[in-house]
């Protein structure tokens, strides 16, 4: 088979084509300029726009909605984590030097005690 445009079957869209599925007069054919600028002209903005809004409802009722409450949880999770880390220090900071003084006094009272005996 010679590399000639006779040699290639006219049927199968080339990449110079432009191909829009069920409507064939948008399709390019050599030579002529720019239809897909014709076909996107030819759309109702307000039709795209409502079914986008169709698209983000039902994605933000399912897939979407799943991802939100996935990273929510994450967040929530980590937030939680690092409240409890935070706490824990506090309380350990407080604590240690509470007992110290535990310590002390307990120390004082036994040594009170053996005195007595």
């Amino acid at each position: 088979m010679s590399n000639t445009s006779d040699a290639f079957d006219t049927s199968i869209p080339v990449l110079t084509e432009v191909v829009v599925p069920g409507k064939p007069e948008y399709a390019r054919t050599p030579g002529q300029d720019a239809p897909a600028i014709v076909a996107v002209d030819e759309y109702d903005a307000e039709f795209l726009a409502e079914r986008l809004h169709g698209r983000f409802t039902s994605f933000l009722s399912g897939d979407g909605r799943e991802l939100i409450e996935s990273r929510c949880r994450d967040a929530l999770r980590e937030h939680s984590t690092w409240l409890v880390n935070q706490i824990t220090r506090e309380v350990a900071l407080a604590l240690e030097s509470e007992l110290t003084d535990w310590v002390r006094e307990a120390v004082e009272e036994e040594l009170v005690r053996r005195k007595k005996s």
